[in-house]
């Protein structure tokens, strides 16, 4: 029994070795709030819930990375990043149905660059909160909404209003990312369909960034292709801008996004073609520091989609205006207050709805 016992000690002593070795962190955030909430409906048929909800601000997670010395500078770096629902405890999944949904890759890391295999950011992401006063918020943000969840505050794509079929992080992917020169950087993705299917294609984007001082900008080009073991299921190009600029007593935001829609995979072996959508997504925003720890928020931004006939033909309209206050209470713990206002439109039928919430939010 004592041999076991040192036994056990001994592995576990080797075990925190080993993790001061490699440097491993856990951290991520923390985030709920308390609110009315609406999705756009017509009149007298109201969707509204009172409720605890989760991750509107920005989408709770954990996560642990690591990284070694390797010498000469360069630097062997890993992530594992799972994304959760505090209101409920769940996991959120990935659309490849992930645990570790958030991001998953190993990379090298040096004066060349990072060099990741696995699951990692796409470009189209980092531009999309990088411009805009929300941030990664899928409930609050304009453009989080309609690149990712087609408008709807409940996340719940809707036909017509151009979500992008692909996740936030490309799964099954290489990825390059050049070190930054002088403030300009740029990034290549590719993910292989992995799939003998004869409509199966692969995905890839490239980026590219300066932001230096006040100002900032990116763009963006990304080609999500059909892949059995990818989750991506729509054949889609999109090309994106996204520019800032830090006055000092206010930050302007603008975007503007196009994403071509051609054909989709509603089930694995079922490819339904003609599903045509040419969306036109852009957001304006402001960011207004009041206090040293406090800022107003806010943001408009229209979803235009013409829609191919396969769909019903016509013109859908999303437009989504957001108008907070974010206070910080320390360097990680933030409250936020948020209205926001939600109209749609399909060839004359008009819709609206309003959410008001409130929120904490926490990193660590």
């Amino acid at each position: 029994m004592f041999a076991k016992k040192n036994l056990v000690a001994a592995a576990a002593l080797m075990a925190l070795v080993g993790a001061a070795q490699a440097d491993v962190k856990v951290y991520g955030s923390v985030e709920a709030s308390f609110g009315s909430y609406e999705d756009a409906h017509t009149k007298g048929d109201s969707t509204r819930a009172t409720k605890v909800s989760s991750g509107n601000m920005m989408t709770s997670f954990i996560g642990f990375s690591g990284s070694e010395d390797l010498g000469g500078g360069l630097k062997a770096e890993f992530a594992l990043e799972s994304f959760l629902a505090t209101d409920t405890g769940s996991n959120l999944p990935n659309l490849a149905s992930g645990f570790w949904g958030r991001g998953s890759f190993v990379a090298l890391n040096g004066g060349f660059g990072k060099l990741a295999l696995g699951q990692y950011d796409n470009p189209l992401f980092t531009s999309g909160y990088t411009y805009n006063p929300f941030g990664s918020s899928m409930a609050f943000s304009p453009t989080m909404r309609h690149l990712y969840s087609g408008g709807s505050i409940a996340a719940t794509p809707l036909p017509g209003f151009a979500a992008v079929g692909f996740d936030t992080g490309f799964v099954n992917s290489i990825t390059y990312e050049t070190p930054n020169l002088g403030g300009f950087s740029a990034i290549a993705q590719f993910a292989p369909k992995e799939s003998t299917n004869a409509n199966a294609q692969n995905s890839y984007s490239v980026g590219a960034t300066y932001a230096a001082g006040p100002f900032g900008a990116s763009l963006t080009y990304v080609k999500g292709g059909q892949g059995l073991n990818t989750a991506y299921l729509a054949d889609q190009k999109v090309i994106d801008f996204g520019t800032s600029y830090d006055f000092g007593v206010v930050k302007l935001f603008g975007q503007y996004t196009s994403v071509k829609t051609k054909s989709v995979f509603y089930t694995p072996a079922t490819l339904v073609t003609g599903l045509d959508v040419d969306a036109k997504i852009y957001q304006v925003g402001v960011s207004v520091p009041v206090t040293d720890k406090g800022s107003v928020l806010v943001s408009y931004g229209e979803n235009k989609s013409d829609v191919g006939a396969a769909l019903g033909g016509g013109e859908f309209k999303d437009r989504v205006f957001s108008l907070g206050y974010d206070h910080f209470l320390s360097k990680r713990t933030d409250v936020y207050a948020v209205f926001s206002n939600n109209t749609q439109s399909n060839t004359g039928n008009d819709e609206s709805g309003q959410t008001f919430a409130f929120g904490i939010k926490h990193a660590f």
